[in-house]
């Protein structure tokens, strides 16, 4: 499971994938609910990042199920807001920014600088789906502070990137091409497949 932990923070995703369901596998043997809820979200997280967004959703869903049996609040917050991402990328926008919103509000209950800048990443993209690009750059400035403080470089290089897109739909490109300047220096430290689409 933590190997594929790594593999997904590197964009490794075919390598993320097969860690994770080797990992799923032992800990369905051992009746692990709460491993096989993290695993499964995680799953889901290399399928909402491929484009994958049915099989995202199903494993997000049964994740979620399993986490609020458990009790996990930081589980369900993690979920919830890939569960939003995974609405946003859809076009249900609406549905998208409740479940981003229900996120958010958990992880400022539990105090997850980390996750917060997440969820205020996935509520920026929502807002410049919108047409709201002033909107989006305030939730993309808040997630870049939060991020920066917890050293989420992933979240850090998705704000600067929201930063930018927002920029450019305001008509701005001089700004806009130096946050995406800073978005691909990360993702390229991270060896994120994203860093091409910035490219």
């Amino acid at each position: 499971s933590n190997l594929g932990a790594i593999d997904l923070e590197h964009g490794r995703y075919q390598q993320a994938t097969a860690h994770h369901e080797q990992a799923l596998a032992l800990l369905a043997t051992m009746g692990d609910r709460h491993g096989q809820a993290s695993v499964l979200a995680r799953l889901g997280i290399v399928g909402l990042r491929q484009g994958h967004y049915q099989q995202a959703a199903s494993q997000f869903g049964q994740a979620l199920a399993w986490y609020r049996e458990i009790g996990d609040r930081q589980g369900e917050a993690e979920v919830l807001a890939q569960l939003g991402l995974v609405d946003l990328r859809r076009g249900q926008y609406d549905q998208a920014a409740g479940r981003l919103g229900q996120a958010l509000a958990c992880y400022r209950e539990l105090g997850d600088p980390s996750g917060q800048a997440a969820t205020l990443n996935g509520l920026g993209e929502a807002l410049l789906a919108t047409g709201r690009p002033a909107d989006a750059r305030a939730q993309h400035a808040a997630a870049l502070t939060l991020a920066v403080q917890a050293d989420a470089k992933y979240e850090q290089a998705r704000a600067y990137d929201g930063l930018a897109s927002a920029y450019q739909a305001s008509g701005n490109p001089g700004k806009a091409r130096r946050h995406w300047q800073q978005a691909l220096t990360r993702y390229t430290d991270l060896g994120a497949p994203e860093a091409d689409q910035v490219r």
